[in-house]
């Protein structure tokens, strides 16, 4: 997000934001100036002299979006003291932990609108908020902050605003406000394709790529593709560009199957969905592995060619599969290192299951 210039003031009924004018000035009354002094105190109790949050740029007083700031740097609690610890080397840090309450305080409020519908680097972080916290938490927290937006207005001293803040703390818990807080971080100055780029990664979306598949539907490594996300009551749907279902299914830029003659055999079986015989089903054991690393079992890297292939394959060979690509990717923590890590052990077990004598070739060509 660019950095903000000049002087607006926002109308909670009709969601309008109005420039004062060139030279305006906001008038504060006695609450205002007296929450003013309040915010400055908190500052300074945070380690952190004067605007701490940049409230003050071209205004005399916390007033307008910036008492919706401040009550959602108030909601991080704990998580904003890491934030200033994170951005302490940075040659600015207040301005940092400053641009990321404001950008996430204004992506919020966009959705405070009837039936909002985000597009662009919106519905890219939204897509990427979603798959981190769950569909549920996402409604919560939107829920959550027309609430707050509510309590704000109400609020005359700052005790009552920190009491509104610190109640949506609470929706957000500490998991979430930590998501929210990183994905705010990544908005800033970037567009759609530069966030999407960054999901990969960051800090959990190994965890998180695993939640949106099973949960919400969503492959994280294809939230580029997300034009728009819609919500109307408790529903929220994704618009996806067109190739983005084929995309999401094929996986993306890994390393190919080991070329030789034969039939195109999945490392990791994609065809055993409903039978329990030999400890089954497996393909669902192997797909929250795949989407670990936001790839798809049709993926390429995962087919190799076999010569004198027969199936269906024993337990054995299931089994080994799964504890090797487990043991590859125990220590990875986000989605790009987990890629990394199942590329390479399924191009080793590509040269293995292709090679004549080995123990896999000999599980997937029936020759014991």
């Amino acid at each position: 997000m660019d950095e903000r210039g000049g002087v607006y003031r926002f109308d909670v009924r009709t969601r309008q934001v109005t420039p004062v004018g060139a030279g305006g000035h906001l008038e504060g009354d006695g609450a205002d100036a007296e929450m003013t002094r309040a915010y400055l105190r908190w500052c300074e109790r945070t380690g952190q002299s004067g605007d701490c949050l940049r409230l003050l740029v071209g205004r005399s007083t916390v007033d307008g979006d910036g008492r919706y700031a401040l009550a959602l740097a108030l909601a991080h609690g704990a998580v904003l003291d890491e934030m200033w610890e994170a951005f302490e080397d940075m040659a600015d840090p207040r301005a940092m932990v400053a641009a990321a309450m404001w950008t996430g305080t204004l992506y919020l409020v966009l959705w405070t609108v009837p039936e909002p519908v985000s597009k662009g680097l919106a519905a890219v972080m939204t897509a990427s908020l979603i798959a981190y916290v769950g569909v549920d938490t996402f409604w919560s927290l939107v829920a959550g902050f027309q609430r707050l937006m509510a309590a704000v207005d109400r609020a005359h001293t700052f005790d009552e605003l920190r009491e509104a803040g610190e109640s949506y703390g609470r929706v957000m818990g500490r998991n979430a406000a930590r998501a929210f807080a990183m994905l705010a971080t990544v908005a800033i100055g970037n567009t759609a394709a530069g966030f999407a780029g960054r999901v990969p990664s960051l800090p959990g979306s190994a965890q998180a790529s695993v939640q949106a598949s099973a949960k919400a539907g969503i492959a994280l490594s294809a939230v580029a593709e997300v034009r728009a996300v819609a919500m109307v009551g408790e529903v929220v749907t994704l618009a996806v560009s067109t190739g983005a279902v084929s995309a999401m299914a094929q996986g993306g830029g890994a390393v190919g199957p080991v070329d030789s003659a034969g039939h195109d055999h999945h490392i990791a079986t994609d065809k055993w969905w409903e039978s329990i015989r030999d400890d089954g089903p497996w393909s669902p054991k192997f797909e929250e592995v795949f989407d670990k690393a936001g790839m798809s079992l049709n993926d390429p890297a995962n087919i190799v060619k076999v010569a004198g292939h027969k199936g269906p394959h024993p337990r054995e060979y299931h089994q080994r599969i799964l504890d090797r690509l487990n043991s590859a990717m125990r220590d990875c923590g986000t989605m790009s290192q987990c890629r990394d890590a199942l590329t390479r052990e399924l191009k080793a077990l590509a040269r293995q299951i292709s090679s004549e004598g080995t123990r896999l070739n000999k599980l997937v060509t029936r020759q014991e």
